[in-house]
């Protein structure tokens, strides 16, 4: 006979560990141990289902960032950026802002006196040089101590300016050592501490350029013939006034021209010649001989007109009166 195997009643249905986690977790309550990656069971894990609304989010964030990118290339294409202007350097105290008066009040002093010197007393040439040099520098500037010389008149020129407040004043000097010459210097100068100038060393003697020098030729101009014969006795009229004191009277009014030192006397209106245009002001040349220190110089003038009325009649009268016209 055949022996048939006692029923077991029915029991829970087996229970997957991963199921129950998801569930666990969905209602909050603690989840079992899950089993150890490579042991019994599934070989995953499981991972929380992220909100909705950040799925729909991401795509429009990576959409709007490429065509970010896209907008900035394509610009970069149609109107590439502008070179960004470069940054000079301020123009330090050593380049617009140099003291030259200062500095060629300076050099004129130190020339006179590293160019004068007399044997019999050096101490007065130390003694006038250690006034206007920098610290430590020796008052003797190279002199032997032998000889004597005197310098008659100093004349500054230009200076040119280097770097951290130094700078080189050009002097030309008349000296006398037997004879009467010109000569020239280089003094250098630096702005010291407080801002005030010094001589910084010895200067160098240089020659001073000899012979004429070639200029421009003089620039050719139309002479309105009538109009200078017309005006030639008020220019003369002017001269004679000028020469004695009586400018203001012979002259526009308004004008101002000051008087001529005593002892000139004018001798001659050689020439007069009126430049060509129209209106109320013209102005012209005029050739004076005078005559001064027991001899005669001749001198040309610009000469600026300017037409006056009055109530009876009209005339023209100097406004003004120059040396070179500049033309």
């Amino acid at each position: 006979m055949w022996n048939r195997k006692k029923k077991e009643p029915p029991g829970d249905p087996p229970v997957n560990p991963w199921v129950t986690a998801a569930v666990q977790s969905s209602t909050g309550e603690s989840a079992p141990t899950l089993p150890a990656r490579g042991g019994r069971g599934a070989p995953w894990v499981v991972v929380q289902e992220r909100p909705a609304g950040f799925a729909r989010l991401a795509p429009i964030a990576f959409w709007g960032t490429v065509a970010l990118v896209a907008l900035v290339a394509a610009r970069s294409l149609v109107a590439p950026d502008e070179q960004a202007p470069q940054v000079l350097p301020a123009p330090g105290p050593t380049v617009a802002g140099y003291p030259e008066d200062g500095a060629r009040a300076v050099a004129v002093r130190a020339a006179r006196a590293y160019l004068t010197w007399d044997e019999a007393k050096p101490a007065d040439r130390a003694r006038e040089l250690s006034a206007l040099l920098a610290a430590g520098v020796d008052p003797q500037l190279g002199w032997d101590g032998r000889g004597a010389q005197a310098v008659g008149l100093v004349v500054p020129g230009p200076v040119t300016v280097g770097k951290a407040g130094r700078a080189r004043v050009r002097v030309d000097a008349e000296i006398t050592s037997g004879a009467v010459r010109w000569v020239a210097v280089d003094v250098p100068v630096v702005v010291g501490g407080g801002g005030r100038l010094v001589v910084s060393g010895p200067p160098a003697l240089l020659g001073v350029p000899e012979g004429a020098a070639i200029a421009p030729d003089p620039a050719t101009r139309a002479t309105d013939l009538p109009f200078s014969a017309a005006t030639r006795a008020a220019v003369a009229d002017f001269f004679k006034a000028w020469a004695t004191g009586g400018a203001a009277q012979a002259a526009a009014p308004g004008a101002a021209v000051p008087a001529l030192p005593a002892g000139v006397e004018l001798r001659a209106v050689q020439a007069w010649e009126a430049a060509g245009g129209t209106g109320a002001d013209r102005w012209g040349t005029a050739r004076v001989v005078w005559g001064i220190g027991g001899g005669e110089i001749t001198q040309e003038y610009r000469v600026a007109l300017t037409r006056v009325e009055s109530a009876r009649a009209g005339r023209w009268q100097v406004a003004g009166i120059t040396g070179d016209d500049l033309s």
